[in-house]
């Protein structure tokens, strides 16, 4: 023991003595610690110093006049940006921006398009095109650089998203509102004057139908008159001719209004249903991203409006198998439109059982089946409308006036009956088969005008209530709030809100344990580099100096170097530099422990293999650089890396250190030291252990090394 501290002493004394190794010495102890302070003041805040990045800002969008509307997004964002010092935005042109990014004077550009504007607005007509905003970045300039260029500009595109959807609310707003004052005030009693005209309209509905009722009178005395023709009594016949003209002549009148009116219903019935089908598409695609009790409240919705949908094209084809019927002639257009009709009520009701299925287990390919069915179904129900204005009503209408002219004619025959019998008794069989006929078509009318008439009704009543309804109330009570608050809710519905765990003030404190260690284990390397592991003059000490004392002597020294490496880069850290720190003591702990077992474990490399073993400490440094999860999450990096990690001593001085810059918990902080002990361990069985067995090996390969003058 007294060898050890003789040999000790004699460093200390030899050091002290020589004003040259005094400067050595000091530059020894202080050089690590400006390694650690440099890297961690140069990483201070560089987020917080961002306005000194420059990117490129070009805008070409023109804006845009919608519906009398000024929209002009680009001038909006270039206002916004000029207000936001974040970043050094440069507004340029494209050939400026894009030779400055390739320059490498930009990190990046921005590009807001011509007719970005326009694209905001095309949602609503049928032109859709979904506005870009174009993003250049120059990943060659700088690996962090773009990372920090994409979060800008994900900021402006939702700052775009809440400027649109907000002025789309102040839109609807100012609607609803308007809507609103006039019921309150009673200037215009919106929901009251619809729901009067539609029971207006209820009322003409009843009238058609008395008056197509009527016709019934009519085909009665057509009976009357075929019977009168078939008997004897011609004389009898002849004197009711001319009440037989004024009827014929009123059921012409009635059968082209009731035919009028019931094609004018087929064509409204298919546009409607194809409307309505289009609007239960739309609410299809908007259940994407929602809850599964949201999905299945739309669907039911849907269900409902399919169920009326199916109810119209049952009445069309139940009114075009009445005029099919009704014809002297079968038109085999009218025929596949009545095929097609019924096929389109087979699809709704194969939808209907679709959307019953996706309402017990809502899933996105019965959704996109249900989809896909509807746009179907949509595009035959438009070709179905467009064949019966092209082929089927003119065709009708054709034949429907052919019988219509034959009632005329009837009536200028019976007109001229007395000098014309047998011409009688040939309209009498004409007559026949127009009675039995029109009785079809009356049947047929007022069943349609009875559904048409149910329908307003109903809508009236769902009208009377609709003014003091939840959900019109709810609206109102929504507008009623700031539209630009609304809109902002409706763009981004959901607000994060961070709670800092174990907070970190800036990233030069949360890189402080990284960079510490780096410091204290480069330093432990400068000193093998430049002090001797090896006793020289061992008769100055005594004669009985042995292995372990030159080892353990020297080591003495190199610990007290490291000690002060260490202490002189935990004080700067926690007084210089001021980083945040919760518990300095046991900072200042750690980093001397930490400086304790590199310098043993480098030294016992050293001293055991010589340059092996410095070759081995820089081979240690570089792997424990990436493998310690100082600067990255260790889950991110390599497999390699994230096996090794668990056993680096860099592991676990940082994570030491992190207890005492950001709080400790539990045990961690002791329980990385005493992991990290294991070190001091493996030092000295390399020491004293390894170096008894490789001695002469390395001694060998030093001589052989020597040789070359070069080493």
């Amino acid at each position: 023991m007294k060898n050890i501290f003789k040999i000790y002493q004699r460093d200390l004394k030899k050091l002290f003595t020589n004003s040259m190794a005094i400067i050595l010495a000091v530059g020894i102890a202080v050089i690590p610690s400006l390694y650690a302070w440099f890297n961690i003041f140069a990483n201070w805040d560089p987020y917080g110093s961002t306005g000194n990045m420059q990117v490129a800002v070009i805008i070409e969008d023109e804006g845009y006049t919608f519906k009398e509307m000024e929209i002009n997004v680009g001038k909006e964002i270039r206002s916004n940006l000029e207000a936001n010092d974040l970043i050094d935005w440069q507004f340029v042109s494209k050939k400026e921006a894009i030779g400055g990014i390739e320059a490498g004077q930009y990190y990046a550009g921005i590009e807001i398009p011509k007719g970005f504007s326009q694209s905001l607005t095309s949602i609503v007509t049928d032109d859709f095109k979904q506005p870009q905003i174009k993003y250049y970045a120059n990943e060659k300039k700088n690996a962090i650089a773009t990372k920090i260029t994409d979060k800008v500009v994900q900021t402006i595109q939702q700052e775009v998203n809440v400027s649109f959807v907000t002025t789309v609310i102040n839109v609807v707003s100012s609607l609803i509102d308007f809507v609103a004052d006039a019921n309150q005030h009673g200037t215009m009693d919106t929901f009251g004057d619809m729901s009067a005209k539609l029971r207006s309209a209820s009322t003409a509905v009843a009238g058609v139908k008395k008056t197509v009722s009527s016709l019934s009178a009519v085909l009665d005395a057509t009976q009357e008159m075929k019977n009168a023709i078939d008997g004897k009594n011609v004389d009898r016949l002849i004197d009711t001719s001319d009440n037989l003209v004024d009827s014929s002549e009123d059921l012409a009148k009635l059968l082209q209004t009731g035919v009028n009116h019931l094609t004018s219903s087929v064509d409204t019935a298919l546009a409607d249903t194809a409307k309505g089908l289009d609007t239960a598409a739309a609410e299809i695609e908007d259940v994407t991203g929602k809850s599964d009790d949201e999905i299945i409240a739309k669907l039911a919705s849907v269900q409902a409006k399919m169920l009326q949908l199916k109810a119209a094209l049952e009445t069309v084809y139940d009114a075009l198998g009445a005029v099919q019927e009704f014809l002297p002639v079968k038109l085999t257009a009218l025929d596949k439109m009545i095929a097609d009709t019924q096929d389109g009520i087979e699809k709704i009701s194969k939808i209907d059982s679709l959307i019953t299925q996706a309402k017990k287990r809502p899933a996105k390919n019965k959704i996109n089946q249900i989809l896909s069915e509807m746009k179907t179904l949509t595009v035959d129900v438009t070709a179905l409308q467009a064949g019966y204005k092209k082929n089927v009503k003119p065709t009708v209408d054709k034949n429907l006036n052919a019988v219509i002219d034959a009632l005329r004619v009837a009536g200028d025959l019976i007109a001229d009956l007395s000098g014309d019998l047998p011409m009688l008794r040939s309209l009498a069989k004409s007559l026949d088969a127009t009675a039995n006929g029109s009785a079809d078509i009356v049947m047929a009318l007022n069943k349609l005008l009875d559904t048409v008439k149910n329908e307003i009704d109903s809508l009236a009543d769902k009208v009377d209530g609709l003014g003091d309804s939840e959900l019109i109330n709810t609206i109102k009570n929504m507008t009623s709030k700031n539209s630009e608050q609304l809109g902002a809710f409706l763009a981004c519905p959901v607000i994060l809100e961070t709670e800092k765990v174990y907070g970190i003030e800036n990233y030069g404190s949360a890189m402080a344990p990284f960079y510490s260690t780096l410091a204290i284990w480069v330093g432990s390397m400068i000193l093998i580099a430049v002090v001797k592991t090896n006793v020289k003059r061992k008769k100055e000490i005594g004669n009985n100096v042995r292995m372990h004392h030159a080892y353990f002597g020297r080591m003495l020294t190199f610990l007290t170097f490291a000690v002060a490496q260490s202490l002189i880069i935990c004080l700067g850290d926690l007084y210089f530099l001021r980083i945040q720190c919760f518990h300095p003591a046991k900072f200042l702990f750690v980093g001397v422990f930490a400086a304790l077992a590199f310098s043993m474990f480098i030294y016992s490399l050293t001293y055991a293999l010589g340059d092996i073993g410095k070759s081995v400490g820089i081979i240690l440094l570089v792997v424990q650089i990436g493998g310690s999860g100082g600067t990255f999450p260790i889950d991110v990096c390599p497999s390699f890396f994230r096996a090794i990690h668990p056993y680096l001593p860099f592991t676990f001085v940082i994570n030491a250190m992190r207890e005492c810059v950001c709080g400790t918990y539990a045990g961690d902080y002791w329980i990385d030291l005493l992991k990290l002990s294991a070190y001091i361990v493996a030092a000295l069985v390399i020491g004293l252990g390894v170096k008894f067995l490789v001695k002469k090996p390395i001694r060998f390969f030093e001589k052989q090394v020597e040789k070359t003058d070069l080493f």
